[in-house]
């Protein structure tokens, strides 16, 4: 939850300590920024604890005070003297600024002053500020990806987990923005950003899921998401001389492969229409894989020149750009095979 400022009226009781954060009294030295000390030689005075400090401001007008005023003051860990018969700067009506022992700033004024000290209290908080958070998510090709979802968290000094900021987008991608605030302690270190993406049905890979953590910096966090730095194509080029009749096709199969483990798979056929100028490509996409063994298994079966073409196997290394293709006769009869070059 977020910081929120302690104010009230109470009673500091002589040799006693107090939490102005929580405003109560504070049973040890753990959780207490003044002690009310008076030691057996008569003396009075208010010791800041576990790093607080004071400075002692007199009778100044206590309620316009606020954050701005007392955060331009010269604070000490020194005591604020209140001797009933010397030097006594905690008079009824004269204030005291306090920084406490977590930073806090909080002024108190002497209600009533004698060997308890009644005092009326209110914490400053600084306002709230904001950095801005920008996510842009670049464009794929509409024959990958159908959905991108983007979910942007951060978690504040305090432990706790807040939004700042969601989107759904198209193959187009698209823009999140929000803030990130410092309501909570401060500002965040980095944000947390998911990005999940829904491949078409006909690519046959699952939906792919990227987590980034970008720095907080005083300008916020600027983020650009490039599907194509996460996503594995190849490109399949194919040198089609001679040219390609009417009936010729090429089925193209491929299996993703991790390790030893299989992954998604799919197939496109590229039929007559597809075949008709001197060059033929297709793009082959793959899920992220941070595995250094990630290749596909690529099998090309089909008619060339009207004839049963060889079928074409083989294991290809990722990341592999493109591949190129051309097809040469298989002995002296009709059907042709594809080599890669």
């Amino acid at each position: 939850m977020a910081i929120t400022a302690s104010s009230g009226t109470g009673v500091v009781r002589g040799n006693h300590r107090f939490d102005l954060e929580a405003g109560v009294e504070a049973t040890g030295m753990g959780r207490a920024d003044v002690w009310w000390r008076q030691p057996p030689d008569g003396r009075r005075e208010l010791v800041p604890l576990l790093g607080a400090r004071l400075c002692p401001l007199g009778t100044v007008p206590y309620e316009p005070l606020g954050y701005q005023d007392l955060a331009t003051l010269t604070y000490t860990g020194e005591g604020v003297p209140g001797d009933p018969q010397g030097q006594n700067r905690l008079v009824t009506g004269s204030v005291v600024a306090v920084r406490t022992r977590s930073g806090q700033l909080v002024k108190a004024q002497v209600q009533s002053y004698g060997r308890d000290l009644g005092l009326r209290w209110q914490g400053c908080p600084a306002p709230t500020q904001y950095r801005t958070l920008k996510v842009v998510v670049g464009s794929a090709p509409e024959w990958l990806v159908s959905r991108y979802v983007v979910d942007c968290v951060y978690e504040s000094p305090d432990a706790s987990m807040h939004p700042c900021g969601t989107g759904e987008f198209g193959a187009g991608g698209g823009v999140v923005e929000d803030r990130i605030s410092d309501a909570w302690g401060g500002f965040p270190a980095t944000a947390r950003v998911t990005v999940s993406v829904d491949f078409q049905p006909g690519t046959g890979l699952h939906g792919a899921v990227t987590r980034l953590e970008p720095e907080v910096g005083p300008a916020g966090v600027s983020l650009l998401y490039e599907p194509e730095q996460e996503i594995k194509k190849v490109r399949l080029v194919f040198d089609l001389t001679p040219r390609a009749r009417p009936q010729d096709y090429l089925l193209l199969r491929w299996l993703y492969r991790s390790g030893s483990s299989a992954g998604a798979g799919s197939q496109r056929t590229l039929s007559a229409s597809d075949l008709q100028d001197n060059v033929a490509q297709h793009e082959v996409a793959f899920p992220p894989d941070g595995s250094s063994t990630a290749a596909v298994d690529l099998t090309i079966d089909g008619v060339y020149q009207g004839a049963e073409l060889v079928q074409f196997k083989q294991r290809v290394s990722l990341p592999a750009s493109a591949l190129a293709f051309r097809f040469r006769k298989q002995g002296g009869g009709p059907r042709y095979r594809l080599e890669s070059f």
